[in-house]
């Protein structure tokens, strides 16, 4: 079998193991490393924007290997880059006191500018509750979304407590790695310039989210080159 056929058809088989047009991808932030006074989330981790958020990763000096995450502030917007469009499957929350552990919030979900998901309006399945027993937290709406921040009730402090750990999420076009809209060169340079590397899933030509470059995510991109987002 010709060499460009034989990657279109393992491409084939790829996609349909991500679900067609998406793959999963859950971040358990471990790569980052330990940071016991915690230190900003970098930009693009993960395939997502975290400048314009209060994010921190940190860890206790009793677990150093596990990472998660904390906010230093009320604003926890954490968006596609470039726009790039994804499912959110939740993630694990906790509250980090030893005391008074109970605290809640709501999900608000964007796509191109418009607030598609408000969980304020959406009555108990809306409020998220977390104690601080960990335990995986999924808003209430299935759509695509390119962005998702987090509202707080009552005197709207529960921030200062709230953890985060395993965010899964699944980009709606995994192949367009760089976010520009289109499946090119970008993408694939991406993925042949790491090739056999372990990195974080969803990034650094890591297509299918399985945390490692290779032939998958190659066949993904391949299948998909030319195809705009």
């Amino acid at each position: 079998m010709h060499l460009s056929v034989r990657f279109r058809a393992m491409g084939a088989l790829a996609a349909a193991a991500c679900c067609s047009a998406t793959c999963a991808a859950t971040l358990d932030f471990d790569d980052l490393g330990s940071s016991t006074l915690g230190i900003h989330m970098p930009d693009e981790y993960g395939g997502l924007g975290w400048s314009l958020s209060d994010w921190h990763y940190l860890t206790l000096a009793a677990a150093p290997t596990e990472t998660f995450l904390a906010l230093g502030g009320s604003v926890g917007y954490i968006s596609g880059l470039g726009g790039r469009e994804f499912f959110l499957d939740g993630a694990d929350f906790w509250s980090r006191r030893a005391a008074d552990a109970a605290g809640d919030f709501y999900f608000i979900l964007y796509n191109n500018g418009v607030v598609v998901y408000d969980g304020r309006n959406d009555g108990n399945d809306g409020r998220m509750r977390f104690t601080d027993v960990h335990q995986l937290l999924v808003p209430n709406y299935t759509g695509p979304i390119d962005g998702f921040a987090f509202a707080f009730d009552g005197g709207g402090d529960d921030w200062d407590h709230l953890a985060m750990d395993n965010l899964q999420v699944r980009f709606v076009c995994p192949a367009d790695m760089d976010g520009s809209g289109t499946v090119d060169l970008g993408d694939l340079n991406q993925v042949l310039f790491n090739f056999g590397e372990t990195v974080t899933p969803g990034t650094a030509g890591d297509a299918d989210g399985s945390g490692v470059v290779d032939l998958s995510d190659l066949n993904l991109v391949l299948f998909a080159f030319g195809e705009v987002c």
